[in-house]
């Protein structure tokens, strides 16, 4: 099969939870088929990420937009109100990029374009061939929960905008599809009130379980971590109030806890938390695996966001005990007390922490049920396998 794939960015390096997900379904697709990659330059190490991604087969074609993408400006919302676009999709609506895209549908035979997110579905109506969305959330659940969180007027007036802009690109533009992906049965609910049942499919999210594996020989005591782009707000919200409202219930029974937040780009205030005792904040790191290895727990204290987390995915293949909020563990089917511990409000939070840093044997046990069940359900490799079925069957079907 030969696949053009649009991409709003590079994906890689494996840094933010798209990234990740991306680049393992790339690496599983072009294992068994010709891979094209349209993708916007936004980073400078996006030439790396190109050089990566061609070690796997994969043509690559890069739109320059030198070298970072606009900030969101007058003009850009002007356009998005016009065309009733979310803004976050109206950045992405650029010339270059689809102009690129009908000069390969032109000059490739292709036989399916695979869409990642509304920031590439927009141009769907370039090109007449069998077509997949995919959707790493539901965008508008995480507009709504920051409407939600949000008392600012103007930031709830703004979040609610685009919570309505989102779910109209969800009645309207999603029943276009052929196909549209979902990771989680719960985003899948959201897109089947818009689509034919049968035009929806769930691609979860995956982990290499060869490259994350138990390792506990630099496990630190009484280490916590928390994992993620520290310039989301949804990222910043969550260190925020573990750092305020969680953690010193800890420290009054584990006094020599420590917090680590890991992840580039920190906001002012996230970096303000490292001034807190027992906090530390490393910004971006090279390699995230020591830094699961040294957690004792792992903690997802997320209120906004849709989708499921990869974070959990691989901290469950490093053999680590999790303790998460609802919000966090969403979408992924895991036995709350067995395979994680869930937890929404600030005490039983630090209470499930604190039992799993002083009682080596839960941890443990908690650690290797949860390796367990991302061997069953979310090795990479059958999930490549099942996106893998889902392009044959609608390039056959066309």
């Amino acid at each position: 099969m030969k696949i053009l794939f649009l991409s709003p960015t590079v994906p890689f390096p494996l840094t933010d939870g798209g990234r990740i997900r991306v680049f393992n379904l790339l690496k599983q697709i072009a294992a068994k088929s010709e891979v094209t990659l349209l993708a916007l330059e936004t980073q400078p190490t996006d030439a790396e990420g190109v050089t990566e991604l061609q070690q796997l087969g994969i043509q690559v074609h890069l739109v320059p937009n030198a070298p970072t993408l606009p900030r969101v400006s007058l003009g850009t919302l002007a356009n998005a109100f016009r065309k009733r676009q979310p803004i976050t999709v109206a950045r992405y609506d650029l010339l270059a990029y689809r102009q690129k895209f009908r000069e390969l549908v032109a000059s490739g035979d292709f036989d399916l374009v695979h869409y990642e997110m509304f920031h590439t579905a927009q141009f769907h109506t370039e090109v007449d061939l069998p077509s997949v969305l995919s959707q790493q959330n539901v965008d508008s659940a995480i507009w709504r929960r920051l409407c939600d969180e949000t008392a600012n007027p103007f930031y709830k007036f703004a979040y609610w905008t685009q919570q309505l802009a989102f779910q109209r690109y969800e009645r309207v533009l999603s029943p276009k599809f052929d196909a549209v992906t979902c990771t989680s049965d719960i985003d899948a609910a959201v897109f089947q009130r818009h689509c034919a049942e049968d035009n929806i499919e769930i691609i979860p999210n995956g982990v290499d379980i060869t490259h994350y594996q138990p390792d506990f020989t630099s496990e630190a005591p009484a280490h916590l971590i928390y994992i993620g782009s520290m310039d989301w707000y949804p990222n910043e919200d969550a260190v925020a109030f573990f750092a305020d409202e969680v953690l010193p219930n800890i420290q009054g029974k584990v006094p020599d806890v420590q917090f680590s937040i890991v992840g580039g780009n920190p906001s002012a205030r996230v970096q303000k938390l490292a001034e807190r005792e027992g906090v530390v904040v490393t910004g971006r790191v090279p390699e995230i695996k020591p830094y699961f290895a040294e957690a004792t727990v792992f903690v997802v204290p997320l209120r906004i966001g849709s989708g499921t987390r990869l974070k959990i995915l691989e901290a469950l293949a490093m053999g680590k005990a999790i303790v998460s909020t609802s919000v966090g563990a969403e979408g992924l089917a895991l036995k709350d007390g067995e395979e994680i511990f869930i937890a929404d409000e600030p005490t039983a939070f630090a209470d499930a922490v604190t039992r799993l840093l002083t009682d080596v044997s839960l941890r443990h046990s908690i650690g290797e049920n949860g390796r367990a069940r991302v061997e069953q359900d979310y090795d990479w490799r059958s999930i490549g396998e099942k996106l893998h079925t889902l392009y044959a069957s609608l390039i056959k079907a066309n």
